[in-house]
């Protein structure tokens, strides 16, 4: 049976002042966004039964390195 995963959300920007510079902070950049849609693919496809060497074919990011982790350890 498919879990459903929670919605994503997108980044929170802020601005902030100290010690006299201002600066402005972003919670959620495109390189994290891009991986956790990119986890989720997967996800997605591994629930539907695609096989992990097809997926690790088709993606180029951390999630590679992780499905490469994944693929070598044995299922109980």
């Amino acid at each position: 049976m498919r879990q459903h995963l929670p919605n994503r959300r997108r980044s929170i920007a802020f601005s902030f002042e100290f010690e006299s510079p201002k600066y402005r902070a972003t919670a959620g950049t495109p390189l994290q966004l891009n991986a956790e849609t990119t986890a989720i693919l997967a996800n997605l496809c591994l629930q539907h039964g695609v096989d992990t060497k097809t997926i690790r074919h088709s993606v180029n990011s951390p999630i590679a390195v992780a499905l490469d982790h994944f693929a070598r350890v044995e299922v109980l």
